[in-house]
């Protein structure tokens, strides 16, 4: 839709926002237009291809990952292991500090 605001469209099967309950069912819902403007608040994007220059505090900066996968599989595709190698050297766990009678202890989890 070429517009800049909500339009109520008559929706049926096939179409994106809506699935039909019963055979033939339309129904009219209140949809978006593409047109992106200074009244939308949020933009969801995904960086698909990286310019001749970096973009700064986006791109110029490697975030290290959180959380990894769990099953043996995906970690060996993650990493290009074969059937050998020992997958529980790999696994990616999180870094926690606890502190009690004024030492520092570090685990991970």
């Amino acid at each position: 839709v070429l517009t800049q605001s909500r339009v109520r469209l008559l929706l049926k099967r096939g179409q994106s926002c809506y699935r039909p309950r019963r055979m033939g069912e339309r129904k009219r819902k209140s949809v978006r237009g593409c047109i992106v403007d200074g009244n939308m608040s949020v933009l969801s994007l995904v960086v698909v291809k990286r310019g001749e220059s970096e973009i700064p505090g986006l791109t110029d900066r490697t975030v290290p990952r959180v959380r990894g996968p769990k099953r043996a599989s995906k970690i060996r595709k993650l990493f290009n292991l074969s059937k050998e190698d020992d997958v529980r050297m790999y696994v990616i766990k999180k870094k926690f500090t606890k502190e009690k009678d004024g030492k520092t202890k570090e685990y991970r989890k």
